[in-house]
Order: structure tokens, then sequence, then C-alpha cells
């Protein structure tokens, strides 16, 4: 029988030829200093995968950051592991202020888990004050505090607790724990509040694991992706472009990091914004898991709308253009991109309207008021456009909004889509819930990181919606702003079932004109199958002309051409419009 001599010593366990180092011993070593030959570190750990990078560990001296792939998946919370090699390093300090960041043992982790020796961690009380280094990367209790901000947990956000003597201490939701990944809400009552404590440049951070470690509880979605009609609204940074100065470095990279977005989404229609060639949307299509076709919008810009769709579910009608306003409306020609289908989920069956849109962005400080008030003119266009020629039809509007619609990114001007909000009975925006609570689609950089990402439903979808959520592939994709996008997807789920059908069930016409009669504006929207000359000019009652509408060479496609009429007396007008070999007139009654 062999006996085995354990001698203890104050910074070491010499066990059969091995010699057990503590985690405050280790700590204490130079950065880049490694586990020696013989030696080992034993702990228990307290994160395992809950995090997107880095796993901890604890003894009874103190507790270590390991940042290797490896150790978080082959291990769990509770776990007693003992590791055998690897580099202590140190992340996020303070340039040239070493010990102002996080240690970590990183490099090549070499560990075992020891079998049956399973135990609940436990955290250590502490107060705020009593937060130090001695503290890092230990599970830690911190009890009776108020969160000083309101509303729900985004992920990759810091956030502030306060003691009753005021004292504050950050804390840090990682996008991918279940708190993030759920949007859980912020506790308005005091709370207890356990995680592990991290350091970056020089400032604490408290890290929950859990929805139990604030004291939440998540509520699950027990209504399974195939019974409902989910689409999807993402902007893809430059996707598909071979410029590496633009967009990400990587192109490759991207591209497999969107495919596994996708994958994990299962959506059934996806609206992006820019998306450069139909080769990389084709390629993007024939990869992802699923029977998809893709749709680029036909625009001469760099940066294009797209869907992607689920044939399997959906069966694309129409798409094309709605072509409304100048040629400076919707940043200079980006004209929301329609796409009519027909849906069916479980035998039911409903045909929707959808525009994926993606509006003028905001520039400097020269051109931020104009920017703003392009978007705003766009804005109430389109809602006039809208309220004209789809007021029966089931309606979705998504996409890149490039501003909130609680209040402008222009401080401080009110929100461009004031039209929409304002305009409660036939629409609802269904992410206006998430600016109020402070949510943030766009996370490219603190400027606008605001909820620049809506999806606007007519109310025929009103009693149809399930949930209107922000996707998180940003908790599980790494590096995830620099290396896929700067915007996150907001996604609506639609029970089919509970959509009113469409009243009018006849396609869009050649040519029409409304509202009709009309007090302010009126639309004209003729489809043209081909390229050919295009007039259209407004008559007076005598038929003389009073104004020229259009003069110009139509392309195929939709074009929307506005009539203001609020400076015309009441009365019955005509609108002459000659197209190729074509001149129709058709009567026009103004009523104040």
């Amino acid at each position: 029988m062999r006996t085995i001599v354990l001698i203890l010593c104050a910074s070491c366990l010499v066990a059969s030829g091995q010699t057990y180092v503590t985690i405050a011993q280790f700590k204490q070593r130079p950065f880049g200093d490694s586990i020696r030959t013989g030696e080992r570190i034993a702990g228990r750990v307290t994160v395992a995968d809950q995090f997107r990078n880095t796993s901890y560990i604890q003894d009874g001296t103190g507790g270590i950051a390991v940042f290797n792939s490896a150790f978080r998946m082959g291990v769990s919370v509770g776990d007693s592991v003992e590791i055998l090699a690897g580099t202590l390093t140190e992340f996020g300090q303070t340039t040239g202020q070493p010990g102002t960041g996080l240690a970590e043992i990183t490099g090549s982790v070499v560990f075992q888990v020891i079998p049956g020796a399973t135990a609940e961690p436990t955290p250590r009380t502490a107060s705020i004050p009593s937060i130090g280094e001695a503290l890092e990367g230990m599970l830690v209790r911190v009890r009776n505090v108020e969160f000083v901000e309101t509303g729900v947990f985004q992920g990759d956000r810091n956030y502030n607790i306060r003691s009753s003597a005021g004292d504050q201490l950050q804390v840090r939701i990682d996008a991918n724990t279940e708190i993030a990944r759920n949007s859980l809400p912020i506790p308005t009552q005091r709370v207890d509040i356990i995680g592990v404590l991290s350091q970056f440049r020089g400032t604490y951070q408290l890290l929950p694991r859990f929805a139990s470690d604030i004291g939440l509880t998540i509520e699950q979605d027990t209504v399974p992706k195939s019974a409902t009609f989910d689409v999807t609204t993402w902007n893809l940074l430059w996707f598909g472009t071979t410029d590496t100065t633009i967009g990400v470095a990587n192109k490759q990279r991207q591209f497999n990091s969107i495919r596994m977005a996708l994958d994990s989404m299962r959506s059934d229609i996806y609206a992006f914004q820019e998306v450069t060639t139909a080769h990389v949307l084709d390629s993007l299509a024939s990869t992802v898991q699923g029977a998809y076709t893709g749709y680029l919008a036909p625009i001469d810009q760099q940066q294009k709308m797209a869907y992607l769709v689920n044939r399997d579910v959906v069966s694309v009608i129409e798409s094309g253009l709605a072509v409304n306003g100048g040629s400076q409306a919707w940043a200079s020609g980006r004209f929301p991109f329609r796409l009519t289908v027909r849906a069916t989920i479980g035998g039911v069956e409903r045909k929707l309207v959808l525009f994926a849109i993606h509006a003028k962005a905001t520039g400097d400080s020269t051109v931020a008021q104009e920017d703003w008030q392009r978007r705003k003119t766009d804005a109430e266009t389109f809602h006039d456009y809208l309220n004209t020629f789809y007021t029966n039809d089931a309606v979705i509007v998504l996409g890149d909004f490039n501003d909130d619609v609680t209040s402008s990114v222009v401080t401080p001007n009110p929100t461009p889509y004031a039209v929409f909000v304002e305009d409660s009975a036939n629409w609802r925006i269904l992410t206006k819930p998430m600016s109020e609570l402070g949510l943030r689609s766009y996370i490219g950089s603190t400027v606008n990181a605001r909820m620049l990402d809506h999806i606007i439903v007519s109310n025929e979808l009103f009693g149809a919606v399930h949930r209107t959520y922000l996707e998180a592939p940003n908790a599980f994709l790494s590096s995830y702003t620099t290396t896929v996008s700067d915007h996150l997807p907001v996604t609506v789920r639609i029970r089919l079932a509970d959509v009113i059908a469409s009243v009018a069930t006849q396609e869009s016409q050649h040519l029409r004109i409304g509202p009709n009669p009309v007090d302010q504006r009126a639309f004209l929207e003729l489809e043209s199958h081909e390229v050919a000359p295009l007039r259209v000019e407004l008559l007076d009652p005598a038929a003389q002309r009073l104004m020229l509408i259009a003069d110009e060479v139509a392309q195929p496609g939709v074009r929307l051409l506005p009539i203001e009429c609020s400076g015309l007396a009441s009365g019955v007008y005509f609108v002459r419009v000659q197209h190729g070999t074509t001149s129709t007139i058709i009567p026009l009654v103004v009523v104040h």
C-alpha cells in the first residue's frame, strides 16, 4: 500500500511529486509566467460557458478567469478542476498600468475535471467599499442594492448599482447570459446580486451569470417557431463587397457568421440592408439551412435592400420599388423595397405586403439637421402613400430607419417618424417599447447608439403579433461589431390566423390615383413594364395645363408621383398620363 505524504506550506500543497499552487500565489507572479512543470492549480468552477469567452474558477484564497474555449466547453459550474498548464496574462488593462485589468489563465490550457467532486460554489458576501483586488475573480454577493438605471438589460452593456449608503459599483451583462438573451427587466426594488468580479481599465465590474443572480426568473416562450410567421430585419454592413477598407476586413468570416446566425434564427423572411451584390445574396440563400430565395432591390446604389424568403412557407407574388419623392428622397434613390407574398402556416394562408427601408443616415453636425428633415419628409410622403394605396392590406414596414421613434438622434428634434407614431389607429411601431426601455439595435459605436432598426405594422396585424424582440447573435459570434455587423437583428413573430384578411383581392393596377377625392396631396402610381417616355400633367376644369408633374423616361417598375393639391380650389381637375404610345386622362376631385 502506497502512502501519500502531504506537506502543507504557506503557498503550496505537495502531493506525490505534484505541487499545488494556490490561485492567490499564482496571481502574484509576473504576467507572462506559466504554470511550471509539476505544478497545478486546483479550484471550483464558478462560471463555465455562461459568458461568451471567459470562465472562472476559485479556491479558498482567490479567484481567476480562464480564457480557453476547450476549458469553457469542457466544464460545468460546480466542477472541481485541476489546471496543469497555462499562462498568466492580463486583459483590459490601462496602457502602461499593469494590474488595472483582469488576471487570466490563457494559452495552451491543460486541465482535468475531478470526477464526483461537484459542489455548488458559494459566493462571498462583500460590501461595495470592500470590492478590490483581493476579490477579483471571486464569486461575490452584494446585498441590498438598487440599480441606477431602469428598463431592460441588454448584452455587452454596463449598469450601476447603489447601496443604501450611496456607494456604487458597475455591473456588466455579458451578451451570452440568459439575462441578455431574454432582455430581462432591470429590477426596480432593492435586491441581492451575485456575480464574479472582473476588472476593466481600473474599474471593477460585477458579472451576473444567471437570471437568479439578480433575483429574476425567465418566462419561457412555449410557442414553437413553426407555429408563427417570423420576419426579421438586419443591416449586414456592406455585405458582399470585396473592398477591405469598408465594412469588416475578413469578408469570409462575415459570410460564415451571418449564415450561422440565420441558421439559429430560422425566420421565414429576412429583410436585409447593405447587401452589395446579387452573387453574395444567392450564395447565402444556397448555404443557409432550408429552401431560401433572394430578392435584391433594383437600385443603383452600392448598399441595397434585399429579402431572403423561405419557399416552404412563402410564395412571392411580386416585388418592386415604392418610388415616392424626388431625386433627394430616400438617400437619393434608396426607395422602399416592396415584397407582396402569400404566407402559409398550419394550413392558414394570408397575403401580406412588406416594405424594406434603409433611410438616410445622419452625417456630421453640418448636415445633421438637413438629414433629419429628409427622413421626416420621406416618412410623411411614405405614410400618405401607404394610407392611400394599402388601406386594406396587411402591411409590414421594417428596416434601418437610421433614427429612433421616441426622439431623434439629432437633438433636440422629435422623431422624424412622428406621422406613424401619431397615426395609432392605422399603424403600430412594434419596436417603440424597446426604444422606451433603452434598448439599442445599433451597437457599432457610442455615437447614435440607439434603437435605429424598427418594425411597423398596419392595423390588420395589431391582434396577430405574438412577440417582437432583438436577436442576440453577438452572444455567440465573438468580436461581433468588427467581424459581422454594427446592427443587431430585430424579429417579429406573427400568428397568421389572427391577421385580418385583405378586403381587396385584386393585385396592383397598372395606373391609379389616390386618394380621390383629395384635400392636400394625391399620388399617381404607374407600373411600367418597359423603358418608355412618361409625361404627366395636371389640367384645370377647362383642360388647360396647370402643372407639369413629370417629363422623363420611365424604367421598368413602379413609379410613384406626388400631386400637391393644397393650393388648388375645390373642383374637378384632370391628370393626363402619356406613357409610351398610350395616353390616359383621369378625373381628380379636390375637396377642401
